[in-house]
């Protein structure tokens, strides 16, 4: 449970206490900006691996208190489970695969239509899917490992994205607010909110069909590892 805990506090460290300050831009003045977005982007994957090993470890520690299971969650619960999750897949995947205005590319070059197609729903998609997933099983998962991971992972998230807010305005002004206007951090807010069109042709079939292939798949995964589990 202690290494989960130290996995977990290294992956908030290096987000909120190097990339989100100005650490970040007085490293970039010393080794310049590919060397630390390469060095910065090993320490991310090292860190999320330690944290995944640790979390699987601490399953069976003796501090692991757990206060409720799974297998006890209603049905309603399970169904909205499902559904959040689907959504959460469909954000990351057509995140990773849309040209964004939140994206490191974008530093460089804005893509040619800044309000298009999944920023449309949000314009950090990729963290949005990632923290709903992450807030979905942080209740699922009644145990202190459980909230270890899933928190940290929600808070990099939330905070995360505030801190691109906040590094995008100052970069690129009234061009970064028109597009805060127009978009929301919390996926369809702005479309209720009437500040943009749901425009679903944009999102693209494949993009969509791959969504849905990748959820499904991990799906049948996460079943399998836990019903293994229960054996």
């Amino acid at each position: 449970m202690w290494t989960l805990a130290l996995a977990c506090a290294f992956f908030l460290c290096i987000h909120l206490m190097i990339s989100g300050t100005h650490l970040k831009e007085q490293i970039i003045g010393r080794i310049g900006g590919t060397a630390y977005y390469v060095i910065f982007s090993i320490l991310s994957l090292a860190g999320l691996i330690a944290m995944g090993m640790a979390f699987a470890a601490a399953q069976d520690d003796n501090l692991n208190f757990r206060l409720w299971q799974r297998s006890e969650a209603p049905l309603p619960l399970e169904i909205i489970s499902l559904v959040i999750n689907f959504v959460a897949f469909f954000l990351v995947i057509l995140g990773l695969t849309t040209p964004s205005p939140t994206n490191l590319l974008a530093l460089w070059r804005l893509p040619d239509k800044s309000v298009y197609g999944i920023i449309r729903i949000s314009r950090h998609p990729i963290l949005a899917g990632i923290g709903l997933w992450s807030a979905m099983h942080l209740i699922a998962c009644g145990n202190i490992a459980g909230w270890l991971f899933f928190g940290s992972l929600l808070g990099v998230c939330v905070l995360g994205a505030a801190n691109i807010d906040r590094k995008r305005l100052a970069l690129m002004g009234d061009t970064y607010a028109s597009i805060m206007r127009r978009t929301s951090i919390i996926p369809f807010v702005a479309i209720i909110e009437g500040r943009t069109a749901f425009a679903p042709e944009e999102l693209g079939i494949a993009r969509m069909f791959l969504a849905a292939s990748m959820f499904s798949m991990f799906a049948v995964w996460h079943e399998v590892l836990f019903i293994a589990r229960l054996l």
